[in-house]
């Protein structure tokens, strides 16, 4: 009898450890997540090479902007244009997009319709111009866009009842060097 209870002994003590790879892949989807998300953000904001300021006023805006709208005017990625790759002012019309939240508006009247609806949101709360909107809107236009582009976004939003209208630069030379 003996002996059997010695087997006995010896088969049942087992050592219990915990199974790590559930919790794994638990930590692989939350990063997964987390990174896509976090990208989503930076969406409003195209590549854009903004013009040199000779003064700026800083931003105190969040990156997202808070209530403000971003309007960014800049050159199609897929079209090889040797005015704009040489850093010269490219003055096609069709090379260049207008894009908001990372949607693109090439017809002006589409612009229109989408910042009406925009501007709705935060119209009337003036109550002796009630037809004017308080939402605020920057335009960020490449340093070699024709003027008349951002211009044009300026009247369309001038015509959907926006006035609080800002335009986006870089920071001066000799900024940059003091920060």
């Amino acid at each position: 009898m003996s002996k059997k209870h010695k087997r006995m002994t010896a088969s049942i003590q087992e050592e219990v450890s915990p199974n790590l790879i559930p919790m794994v892949d638990i930590m692989f989807l939350l990063l997964l997540f987390f990174m896509l998300s976090a990208d989503m953000g930076q969406r409003e904001l195209e590549d854009v090479v903004l013009p040199k300021a000779n003064s700026i006023k800083e931003d105190k805006e969040t990156k997202g902007g808070g209530d403000r709208l971003t309007i960014n005017v800049y050159h199609r990625p897929q079209i090889k244009c040797v005015n704009f790759n040489g850093g010269k002012v490219c003055r096609d019309d069709a090379h260049w997009l207008v894009g908001i939240k990372g949607r693109d508006y090439p017809d002006p009247e589409k612009l229109q319709k989408f910042l009406i609806k925009e501007a709705d949101s935060a119209r009337g709360m003036d109550k002796n111009n009630p037809q004017i909107s308080e939402r605020k809107v920057m335009i960020r236009a490449d340093a070699s866009a024709p003027y008349g582009l951002a211009q044009r976004a300026m009247n369309v939003c001038a015509k959907a009842g926006i006035y609080k209208i800002e335009v986006g630069a870089a920071r001066p030379l000799s900024d940059k060097k003091r920060v």
